[in-house]
């Protein structure tokens, strides 16, 4: 496991840093038609009870996605997750349907419920192409032998229902590309620096 992860962290992360991205516009919020909610198989990142709630649609293989995780998302979780002010609910997406993704997109999920995800998630953030490769199936069989919950969750996936359900929900609500924030049940779409997303999380939450 160990060495999968340094084979892949380091193209990753240098890949990572090679995007350069400015967003320095005013956010234009939009006023969603649905009510979006928390679900159990959804990834949170932050204290369950926090008072606020952010929701984030995104995908691994999103490129402002990843990069939301590489530079915003130290910052956020350093001065608001860690401090309980408010919780990151991540409902991830794969437009595609394609078998190894939603694979491994269930697997995050278990994981995040019933292991440790830090490992899992930088991974994939840093090459989600690794889910179709069979060093992934065995790091996969490696963790599902070890825990025997995460085994049952990843095998007992409904057909992925779950997952289907956040592409159809992301769709109702007309949303278009990733990232997308949700706070308040208005929408920003797009990557924000953190300068930039304290600014929203304070507008919403008075933070």
């Amino acid at each position: 496991m160990n060495n999968i992860f340094r084979k892949y962290l380091i193209l990753g992360l240098s890949l990572l840093m090679l995007v350069a991205c400015h967003n320095n516009r005013e956010p234009k919020p939009v006023t969603l038609k649905n009510t979006v909610s928390e679900k159990p198989e959804d990834v949170v990142f932050g204290n369950k009870a926090a008072p606020a709630t952010v929701f984030l649609y995104a995908s691994y293989e999103c490129t402002y996605c990843r990069y939301f995780f590489a530079r915003t998302y130290p910052e956020l979780k350093k001065n608001y997750l860690d401090t309980g002010k408010l919780k990151l609910v991540v409902k991830w997406l794969d437009f595609g349907e394609r078998p190894q993704m939603l694979n491994a997109l269930q697997a995050a999920s278990c994981i995040s419920r019933y292991g440790i995800y830090d490992k899992f998630h930088e991974l994939m953030v840093v090459n989600p192409g690794v889910v179709f490769t069979t060093q992934f199936d065995d790091l996969l069989d490696t963790i599902m032998e070890h825990n025997p919950v995460i085994a049952e969750c990843i095998l007992d996936n409904d057909n992925y229902a779950y997952l289907r359900g956040n592409v159809s929900e992301f769709r109702a609500n007309k949303l278009t590309g990733t990232p997308t924030f949700v706070m308040n049940n208005r929408a920003y779409k797009g990557y924000y620096s953190y300068e930039n997303f304290k600014k929203i999380l304070e507008k919403e939450f008075q933070l």
